[in-house]
């Protein structure tokens, strides 16, 4: 039986998108009633939020706000505001919030966020360290519900869950959508201790951890990837607080969205490069043996499944404007007209439709979990057919960058 170049690399696309979603969906299945938050201990521990900002003079107010709004004891929340050189009047917006006993203000030479989140973190004594991006926004429960995670003492790191804030337009719209998916995503991936980011926007780190493994680094401009895999690399665990919310702005339009993930992307291969050591090492257990191996296979695989079906598509294109040049235009070549009988029934079509409804049981559970409203119909059939393909021009701008060697402004 001969078997096209085009048929392997769909059979080897479904196989590997139904062994992901199977593997997710049983994972959830195993642990959804480990979901709830668990119960904050009395004793509240000395914590310390670093706002590291750059020209953030729009947002800087709200985002301290929220974080004295928290519904935490004041005298055990600190919270340090480390403007990075900034250019516009960041620095003056932040000294309306010195009214506040537990806010303190530092200014320092431009070098990055890694630079300025050290800097805070040199100049705090609390227990738990914890980072706000200066776009974004908690809720009042939010370090309540994060701390209650640390009553385990295997955890070294907490996540929370991400949300956009306030979406106006589509492109923003699709985001959120993808965000609400990513909330079900990194729970699943922390039962498998499988975590490969520790976002900026409101995650809680023991102050051990910079003690023992040092500061952050530049990590090719994603200081929040390759803080994970450090952590990994010691086997220390990672857990994710999905019902601890903030939200954070997202770009509006395609150009910045753009610069956004061929940023993250890019410095997430490059920092898998530098801890390349746990791949397929049993020493790192599930996370060396399963997750590092499992995420590259899988992005290559929609790559090329992505590449194979444009070509696709032009070949059409192509095959139909040379019978059109032949035998002339007739609106009956391009007339819609369905009949059961030639319905597609191979292997191929019924289970990349059956994967297709695993995908989408992903999205109505991720929806639940997130208590976010979004309406089940065309945002989700538009986001799987505009937004998606987006990937592609994403990772390989990134991996243009990386080829090129490029270095990657923030």
């Amino acid at each position: 039986m001969n078997i096209a170049f085009g048929d392997i690399i769909i059979y080897i696309g479904i196989f590997i998108t139904l062994y992901i979603t199977t593997l997710w969906l049983v994972v959830f299945e195993e642990n959804k009633n480990k979901i709830y938050k668990p119960k904050l201990k009395k004793n509240y521990p000395n914590t310390c939020i670093i706002v590291p900002c750059f020209n953030e003079e729009k947002t800087i107010i709200k985002t301290v706000r929220s974080l004295l709004d928290l519904d935490y004891p004041k005298d055990k929340l600190e919270i340090l505001i480390v403007d990075d050189g900034s250019t516009d009047k960041t620095y003056q917006q932040a000294e309306k919030l010195l009214k506040h006993k537990q806010v303190k203000l530092f200014h320092k030479e431009n070098g990055g966020k890694w630079t300025a989140l050290n800097y805070g973190i040199e100049r705090t004594n609390a227990e738990f360290i914890g980072c706000l991006d200066a776009d974004s926004f908690v809720v009042p429960d939010a370090l309540k519900i994060v701390m209650a995670y640390f009553n385990d003492k295997n955890i070294m790191a907490v996540t929370s869950s991400l949300k956009v804030y306030q979406p106006k337009n589509i492109l923003q719209q699709f985001q959120k959508i993808e965000y609400i998916i990513m909330i079900t995503y990194r729970k699943v991936f922390s039962w498998l201790n499988g975590l490969t980011v520790i976002p900026g926007p409101f995650s809680i780190y023991r102050k051990e951890v910079f003690e023992k493994l040092g500061l952050f680094v530049y990590g090719h401009n994603t200081e929040d990837c390759e803080m994970a895999l450090r952590l990994q690399s010691k086997n220390w665990r990672i857990a994710n607080a999905p019902d601890a919310c903030v939200y954070t702005t997202t770009p509006t339009s395609l150009k910045g969205l753009q610069k956004q993930r061929v940023r993250w992307y890019q410095g997430s291969v490059r920092n898998g490069w530098d801890y390349k050591f746990m791949f397929m090492n049993k020493k790192y257990e599930d996370f060396g043996l399963f997750i590092l191996p499992t995420i590259p296979l899988a992005i290559l695989t929609f790559i090329i499944m992505i590449l194979y079906a444009l070509f696709l598509f032009v070949q059409s294109i192509i095959n139909r404007f040379i019978a059109w040049q032949a035998i002339g235009f007739s609106f009956n070549q391009i007339v819609f007209s369905p009949n059961w009988f030639f319905i597609n029934t191979s292997a191929s079509f019924l289970i990349g439709f059956f994967v297709l409804i695993l995908i989408i049981t992903m999205f109505i559970i991720a929806n639940k979990i997130s208590n976010e409203k979004i309406v089940f119909k065309k945002d989700f059939l538009f986001f799987i057919f505009l937004y998606s393909p987006l990937y592609l021009i994403w990772w390989l701008g990134a991996l243009q960058a990386i080829i090129l060697k490029k270095k990657i402004r923030w």
